[in-house]
């Protein structure tokens, strides 16, 4: 119900008003008409005071409002059917680094990395094709090179007579995103060297192996343990010890194609996976043992760690290499990793740096 008075209520008030002031001495119908006139002025008195105050209280209630759409904490953008932004808060704005003005019926599209363009292409036309909401994640950058991950909820609005709009409430998802790559890092990556752990391996030589299914090229597995490693551990503390991990580990890595994978298995051990090497086993032995060469003769070359404690040190570490082919789906991998492993253990035992191949008895 309305708090405005009626009509009888203003009639009741103004000649409430008008019976307060004081009566001048004129004729009965004079009097009478100007009581009349008088009531209808108080009216539009009042009308007009209640019509202020509503006024008022409307503009409150835009502020009010204006207030909450603008400085919300999420973007809110509208698209036209062509993509142009016809609408924008001043947080969408600010997310996008630019100034509301400038991107007033402007494109939305050419602040999307180039990586997720079509992903949001697919998605515009998705949602102009649906009466249901819509959720796309992208990458967006903006005009000084920064980056961020959004979260887009989209909604396309009918309007009779004019053409469809999209409803967008656009939500900063960086953190998010660093948070689960943060957690993806620890599930399979080691802390130490940054490198595939052994839950990442399993996963990296189930792959090599259908891939050599598909293929019928061989692929390699590489054990591949420091020979001097616990000395300088008992010597100097594992931080030092950390830091030669840390650095055998990039010495194996610039060993590789970028398709290859170099795992830390556990302490002073790494595993090396090579793909699609030749569809003729000896040729591919031949590049295998290239390649084990490679990393032992980078692994032998001094080494000069810097500790805080006992300043520069200069360390000479050996490795021992296994190396074991594989070809379709012959062998299980956990046997794969078992004869790695025990050829590497040949290889220390014929005097270390070294590279020795698996070889099944007979």
């Amino acid at each position: 119900m309305s708090d405005q008075p009626n009509a009888e209520q203003l009639r009741r008030a103004a000649e409430a008003m008008l019976a307060r002031r004081p009566q001048t001495a004129c004729t009965r119908s004079a009097e009478e008409l100007l009581h009349e006139l008088q009531v209808h002025e108080i009216e539009l008195e009042i009308q007009n005071e209640n019509l202020r105050q509503a006024q008022f209280e409307l503009e409150k209630s835009r502020d009010r409002y204006m207030d909450f759409y603008d400085f919300a904490p999420v973007g809110y953008i509208t698209l036209g059917e062509t993509g142009l932004i016809v609408e924008i808060n001043l947080t969408g704005a600010a997310l996008l680094g630019q100034e509301r003005r400038k991107l007033l019926y402007s494109r939305l599209t050419p602040f999307v990395t180039m990586a997720y363009h079509d992903r949001w292409l697919r998605h515009f036309m998705n949602v102009l094709d649906s009466d249901e909401p819509q959720v796309c994640d992208l990458e967006l950058e903006r005009d000084d090179g920064s980056r961020f991950f959004a979260r887009m909820d989209c909604l396309r609005q009918r309007r009779e007579g004019r053409e469809d709009e999209v409803r967008i409430v656009m939500t900063d998802i960086t953190q998010r995103i660093k948070n689960e790559e943060e957690i993806r890092k620890l599930a399979f990556y080691d802390a130490l060297t940054q490198l595939p752990n052994r839950r990442l391996l399993n996963d990296r030589l189930d792959q090599a192996m259908a891939a050599s299914k598909r293929s019928d090229h061989y692929g390699a597995l590489m054990f591949v343990d420091l020979d001097n490693f616990k000395p300088l551990n008992d010597r100097y503390g594992h931080d030092v010890g950390d830091l030669l991990l840390v650095e055998a580990s990039r010495r194996i890595t610039r060993c590789l194609r970028e398709t290859d994978t170099v795992a830390r298995f556990g302490g002073d051990e790494f595993v090396v996976l090579l793909g699609e090497l030749d569809v003729e086993e000896a040729a591919s032995a031949v590049q295998a043992e290239f390649v084990a060469e490679k990393i032992r003769a980078s692994l032998a070359d001094a080494y000069y760690l810097q500790s805080h404690n006992a300043g520069k040190i200069e360390h000479h570490c050996t490795s021992s290499i296994g190396v074991v082919l594989f070809i379709n789906h012959k062998t299980p991998a956990d046997d794969i990793l078992k004869w790695a492993d025990m050829a590497m253990y040949r290889a220390k035992e014929a005097g270390r740096n070294r590279v020795i191949f698996f070889e099944q008895e007979k």
